[in-house]
């Protein structure tokens, strides 16, 4: 079969015709007391992969001879519905846009170091570039020095690339040096780049992991390869499934073609291409307001949305002294008769904070 005929078959893959489920012609009709039970329909997918080679011919010829509208299946409409069926079934793997979308301007994310609690680290990478590693050292051994049992790693707010190199610098600040860390394999040159750490570390003791669906490659390797040799805790939700390397290729004077040459191979690991690293804990946190509190702490500090307020409660001064602590915080909060906003609080550092903590009790025991 040739490749055009293969194309065209991923038409039938693709497209979002509906085929009727009316009784064919000449078929017995079933009564609506009848006692036997419809099978269910499968998806049009699940029934193109049924066909061999001389199937998928036929349905291709069978549809050219048969039917009635033959402009719906000229050659160009053809090509259209195989590239977009391509495009749709590849996933991230492949992304056809305007020249104006391909590089959209990145959003500068500050970089963050904070002690928490007096005994846990937190680093949030931000727009993270090789001019930042030494940053990152200096953070890490500052909050060492300062009693850091335990570091909080957020990859959230990193740029959605896929710099490989940079991904390998950050995992050798936590890694042992000379470790495989992972691969980036290209199978049509059948070409195997590995990547090692390449320095000795600057932290070994817990480490959680804080992750988001928008985290791609570069993002998605680190998160990897940490809990694939130091069991970091991944925590968050699952990633965008991009940990590849994409070449770009120009397409007429509008558009760019987008495809992944190179994937990221953790040995040991699961395939994070296309389906995305499932974190170890998952926490849901709707999109805007995560971007939102993330957004507040790059200005503020992360500490205001880890921990909640404490509402005022009775107690045997209050009512000695004739108080009511606790209803004098529902008037506060209902105040001009507007109920107060609670702040909105990070729930997956909040998660991150919980597991250094019990480990955190579990070694002082």
């Amino acid at each position: 079969m040739s490749k055009r005929t293969l194309l065209y078959v991923l038409l039938l893959c693709s497209s979002q015709v509906v085929f009727s489920q009316q009784t064919p012609i000449g078929s017995p009709k079933l009564s609506p007391t009848s006692s036997a039970t419809p099978m269910a329909a499968k998806p049009l997918r699940d029934l193109v992969k049924q066909l061999d080679q001389a199937g998928l011919q036929r349905v291709m010829e069978q549809l050219h001879s048969s039917y009635f509208d033959s402009s719906a299946l000229t050659n160009q409409e053809i090509d259209q519905a195989a590239v977009e069926g391509l495009l749709s079934r590849l996933g991230p793997g492949a992304s056809l846009q305007l020249k104006t979308q391909d590089e959209p301007p990145a959003q500068n994310r500050p970089f963050k170091s904070e002690l928490i609690e007096t005994q846990f680290g937190y680093v949030r990478l931000g727009s993270f570039t090789k001019n930042d590693l030494t940053r990152l050292d200096e953070a890490l051994n500052n909050l060492r020095n300062r009693g850091m049992t335990g570091l909080i790693l957020d990859l959230r707010t990193m740029q959605p690339g896929s710099d490989f190199p940079l991904a390998a610098d950050i995992i050798s600040r936590f890694v042992p040096k000379g470790k495989l860390l992972f691969n980036l394999v290209e199978p049509k040159a059948d070409a195997t780049q590995a990547y090692s750490s390449s320095a000795d570390p600057v932290f070994t003791g817990p480490l959680a992991v804080l992750v988001s669906q928008k985290n791609a490659g570069t993002a998605e390797a680190i998160a990897g390869v940490l809990r694939n040799q130091l069991h970091a805790l991944i925590i968050g939700q699952k990633t965008s499934g991009r940990a590849v390397e994409y070449d770009r290729y120009p397409i007429g004077d509008n558009l760019v073609l987008t495809v992944a040459v190179k994937e990221l191979v953790i040995p040991g690991a699961p395939i994070i291409f296309p389906d995305g690293l499932m974190p170890d804990i998952a926490v849901t946190f709707a999109e805007p307001q995560q971007d939102a509190v993330l957004a507040l702490a790059d200005q503020n500090g992360v500490s205001d949305y880890i921990f909640d307020e404490e509402r005022p409660h009775t107690n045997e001064a209050a009512l000695i002294a004739g108080k009511n602590p606790d209803l004098d915080a529902y008037e506060a909060d209902h105040a001009d008769g507007k109920s107060k906003q609670q702040h909105i609080k990070d729930v997956v550092l909040q998660r991150a904070i919980d597991f250094l903590t019990t480990i955190s009790v579990f070694r002082a025991k």
